[in-house]
């Protein structure tokens, strides 16, 4: 039984300085979702991650949300505030009226990342920021918990320690990662971010590799069956074909375009191997 819709983007388009950046985009984020966001630089992962928490519109399609629908975002750097102990960090980021409530999490989340909840925040190192990050975002529990590098700054300890948290989050996670041992460690799909398209696997990233490179063997044999049609049409017209019957023009221009398509496609596709 498939567990519940709660986030999805139909039909989406976007663009920067006029250029798409996607064109179609369709995804879907269902409960308990354990997602590996993977492309080159530059793919457009930070995107999708913006179009989710709602930071960037879509120039068109439909973006939707379960009502009531909590999104938390880890990004990759913050700037702390000087006045703000490690405490107030952690705690600004739970709501409602019962918040005070609450207290206990930041309590239990600086404990677990080894936190000194009384210290300012100007005066933690690289890796207890990244430590007081991920205390921020899991403390309100988020439906949605998206993870920018979640494991830079990290110790083995503590990514162990990130591992077990994650593998036994009620919500779904959306997370961006260098660190391949974790993702294979922590998820159960992937988006794939290829030349303008997400391509959804409905394994972990354990098996991104044996699945990329299968989409990619199937591209090429494609390639391979349009290279011998466009052979085939630009051999019928090297034969000297009248030019100026009105049918001939027109073939003689799809022609051209098959052959040029095909060029472009051969070479974004000797890109997209260089993995």
């Amino acid at each position: 039984m498939s567990s519940q819709l709660i986030f999805s983007v139909k039909d989406g388009l976007v663009r920067y300085k006029e250029i798409p950046v996607f064109e179609d985009l369709t995804l879907n984020i269902h409960q308990g979702s354990r997602i590996a966001l993977v492309g080159k630089n530059g793919a457009g992962k930070s995107t999708i991650m913006n179009i989710i928490t709602g930071v960037k519109t879509l120039d068109e399609g439909e973006r939707w949300e379960n009502p009531g629908t909590s999104i938390g975002y880890l990004v990759q750097d913050f700037q702390p505030n000087e006045k703000e102990t490690v405490f107030d960090f952690i705690f600004n980021n739970i709501k409602g009226e019962d918040r005070e409530l609450h207290q206990y999490k930041v309590d239990i989340a600086a404990e677990a990342l080894d936190l000194d909840v009384k210290k300012p925040m100007t005066m933690l190192s690289g890796g207890q920021l990244r430590r007081a990050g991920l205390a921020k975002a899991f403390v309100e529990e988020p439906d949605i918990l998206l993870l920018d590098e979640p494991t830079n700054h990290l110790d083995l300890e503590a990514i162990s320690w990130l591992e077990g948290y994650l593998n036994n989050y009620q919500g779904a996670i959306l997370c961006i990662s260098h660190d391949k041992r974790f993702l294979e460690n922590t998820t159960n799909k992937v988006f794939w971010l290829d030349r303008g398209k997400l391509k959804v696997s409905p394994k972990g990233f354990k098996f991104f590799d044996e699945w990329s490179t299968m989409l990619l063997e199937q591209e090429e044999r494609e390639l391979q069956k349009r290279k011998q049609i466009v052979s085939l049409e630009v051999e019928w017209a090297s034969r000297g074909v009248k030019a100026r019957v009105k049918r001939n023009i027109r073939r003689l221009s799809q022609v051209r375009e098959m052959r040029d398509k095909l060029k472009a496609d051969e070479s974004a596709y000797r890109r997209a191997k260089k993995r």
